[in-house]
């Protein structure tokens, strides 16, 4: 009986060994990951991570199968053990060393985002902070995490908390009688089918409704590694293939994979269904391999090659640290040959070298207490054989650390003597009685500032963290039943003028300045500020993703049309974002069209010529990722975008035909078309599109002279 089932088990495995078509897989992946988060090409080259998620279930499931068929038994302790010496060396360097930097070089805000990212990486939940906190992974402008990648090694250990668990159970029900490889292979099969079946619909109908949550979803991944599982348990089918089929199939695979990386984008149906591309291709090029000779390999010469398979046997390595070499080295050392495309990918390789050769390789082939058996003469022989076959690859590697190390101290001894941020004076305009001239020198100071002033206030730290939820008006734009316009009123109930500011968050944004106008009137002005973030006061309603906007949007703006008509105000300032969207039934909406159809809503507040429209400012900088310990305020200097243009020279002349008032931000926003992050000692932004409500405070006296000047107040 034991013949007969070691044969089953070699027939199931016949290639259980050394694979360097998988090695040459691995590279594939790992090189096209690197490539799109250097250089954005290729385009689809994030599908690395669905390739290695098929290699890993596919090894992972086999190995298990395998100690079963021949043991009978599970280790689930052996199986724990291997992946934490394979896994956890590694990946703690790399989250101790990343949060040691983030907290030298980031601002506060994201160095704090940076060490809950490693407690979340460490615990193997990465993948549901990022969903929770609902990171883009295809947004590029955001300010990426430098353990964002940790995600997909977060979703491997799921699987594997609770894969060999279930394994263990079903085998233990099956694997009696005859022909127990057979019924226990197609057992796990069936189970398989419907963990993918199951996965794969969730993801489709995920991918559809929350891209962005997909993307990073245990459930819409799983699949992944499932189809990886399932060619582990069908590997006796593959043992007969003819070697031209298996060479058309590898071929056809390789291609696959390499079209996908060109072709797929994450614009929309990722992972569900596009990921069927890469998934695929990868269950074709394993599927070719397994069972194969060296006569495939030469074939699959592009991934069997020995360059292949040593960058594959590093890919573990090389993965860990290239995402927070991409984010560091241009920090440390911007505009270098180091922190070059060419720079970054040398570096990555290097590190990622010494990372394998002194931390993953060594500890990885560790004997463990249990690993052997014997007396202590057994004992010191696994550590005798252990130190023979690293030793000298840990003095070689040892020289390459010096070297490594010489040179950085040479190439970033400049950043790394760099005082830490911010401790200059004040850039403060000198008073002149003009509010706009006022704002105009401080900007213009602002823009010529090499380091950030020491008593801005609040902090840009402290304007980054606190983002809208300072701003005294929130609760009038926030989701729900329209606000009691009597609570978002403010100035005097018997001013003589009476004001109303409507609109999206840029309105938000601008109450601040309009409270203190209403405050410093001496009793002429009462302003109400009312609108809801992320609705555009706009005629037709337009898409936006914010939790309840668009179910609220239209009764909000009608309650505030019917409010402006029955009280007449003698202003109405409506505040708009600067950008392009489509209407909930698609159409696309460029300047031109959103500005017609904010006419047309402000048609039904039947207080014509009595409308200014007040521009938002220009975007600026995103505070979180170009404020940090060692960067210079012309860092989040930035110019007038384009979009910001052309919406302001159709809001102006839609305005003027339409005999109403356009007012422009560029007077208390930027300085020779440059757009500083701070004015005087106050942070403009906490965003990139949104004014502190310190700075609106800051510059209400310009606001009400442009108000004045254009003859609205």
């Amino acid at each position: 009986m034991a013949s007969t089932t070691e044969t089953q088990v070699a027939r199931a495995y016949p290639r259980a060994g050394f694979r360097a078509d998988i090695q040459g897989m691995r590279a594939l992946a790992v090189i096209a990951v690197i490539l799109a988060h250097t250089t954005g090409l290729p385009l689809g080259g994030f599908i690395g991570v669905d390739v290695f998620f098929v290699i890993s279930g596919f090894l992972i499931t086999g190995l298990l199968l395998r100690e079963h068929e021949r043991s009978g038994r599970i280790s689930l302790a052996g199986f724990f053990g291997r992946r934490i010496r394979r896994i956890l060396p590694a990946a703690l360097v790399v989250l101790v060393a990343t949060t040691a930097l983030a907290s030298w070089l980031f601002n506060t805000p994201r160095a704090l985002a940076t060490w809950w990212d490693a407690v979340s990486a460490a615990l193997l939940v990465s993948n549901w902070r990022f969903m929770a906190e609902g990171t883009d992974y295809f947004h590029a402008d955001d300010a990426v995490s430098p353990l964002q990648h940790f995600w997909s090694l977060s979703i491997e250990e799921q699987f594997y908390l609770v894969w060999p668990v279930l394994l263990l159970v079903v085998l233990g029900l099956v694997s009696r009688g005859t022909r127990p490889v057979v019924r226990s292979r197609m057992v796990i099969g069936a189970i398989l089918l419907v963990v993918v079946g199951v996965s794969f619909v969730f993801g489709l109908h995920q991918s559809q409704s929350t891209p962005q949550a997909a993307y990073f979803s245990t459930g819409a991944r799983v699949w992944e590694l499932g189809a990886g599982a399932l060619l582990a348990v069908g590997a006796p089918l593959l043992r007969s293939l003819p070697t031209a089929v298996r060479v058309v199939l590898g071929w056809v695979g390789l291609g696959g994979v390499v079209a996908s990386a060109l072709l797929v984008s994450g614009a929309s149906g990722f992972p569900v269904p596009w990921a069927l591309a890469p998934v695929g291709s990868a269950m074709l090029l394993i599927a070719a391999g397994t069972g194969a000779g060296a006569a495939y390999d030469r074939w699959l010469f592009p991934i069997t090659n020995r360059l292949s398979a040593g960058i594959g046997a590093m890919s573990y390595s090389l993965y860990l640290w290239h995402l927070p070499i991409l984010v560091f080295i241009p920090m440390l050392v911007p505009d270098t040959v180091l922190s070059s495309i060419p720079g970054l990918l040398a570096a990555t390789f290097c590190v990622s070298l010494l990372s394998y050769l002194l931390i993953e390789q060594p500890l990885h082939r560790a004997p463990l207490p249990g690993s052997f058996r014997g007396d202590a003469a057994g004992r010191r022989a696994a550590w005798s054989n252990w130190r023979e076959r690293f030793a000298a690859q840990y003095l070689y590697s040892a020289v390459g650390v010096v070297i490594v190390a010489g040179l950085a101290v040479i190439v970033l001894g400049p950043a790394l003597r760099m005082p830490v941020a911010a401790g200059g004076p004040a850039a403060v305009a000198t008073s002149t009685g003009d509010p706009l001239a006022g704002i105009a020198e401080e900007l213009h100071l602002a823009t010529e500032a090499s380091s950030w002033p020491g008593d801005l206030s609040p902090s840009l730290d402290d304007a980054i963290t606190a983002t809208s939820s300072t701003n005294p008006a929130r609760a009038c734009f926030d989701i729900g039943p329209t606000p009691d316009v009597a609570s978002c009123t403010w100035g005097d109930t018997a001013a003589p003028k009476h004001l109303y500011l409507v609109g999206d968050s840029t309105a938000l944004a601008y109450a601040p300045a309009f409270r203190a106008i209403a405050d410093q009137s001496g009793g002429a002005v009462r302003v109400t500020t009312i609108g809801l973030y992320g609705c555009r006061f706009t005629a037709d309603l337009i898409q936006n993703s914010g939790s309840g906007v668009m179910d609220d949007c239209p009764t909000r703006k009608h309650d505030i049309a019917e409010r402006i008509a029955a009280e007449q105000p003698d202003l109405v300032i409506v505040s708009n974002a600067f950008a392009a969207g489509r209407t909930a039934d698609g159409r696309a909406f460029d300047a031109a069209a959103m500005m017609a159809s904010t006419l047309a809503e402000t048609a039904d507040f039947d207080v014509a010529g009595r409308v200014v429209f007040l521009a938002p400012p220009p975007l600026g900088a995103d505070l979180g990722t170009c404020y940090s310990r060692v960067s210079s305020p012309q860092d989040c200097t930035v110019g007038i975008d384009e979009a910001w243009t052309a919406f302001a020279t159709a809001n102006e002349a839609a305005a003027a035909a339409a005999g109403e008032r356009f007012v422009s931000s560029l007077p208390f926003s930027c300085v020779d078309a440059r757009c500083p992050a701070f004015a005087g000692t106050t942070p403009t932004k906490y965003d990139s599109v949104h004014i502190t409500p310190a700075f609106a405070e800051h510059i209400a006296p310009a606001i009400r002279q442009t108000l004045a000047a254009v003859g609205a107040l």
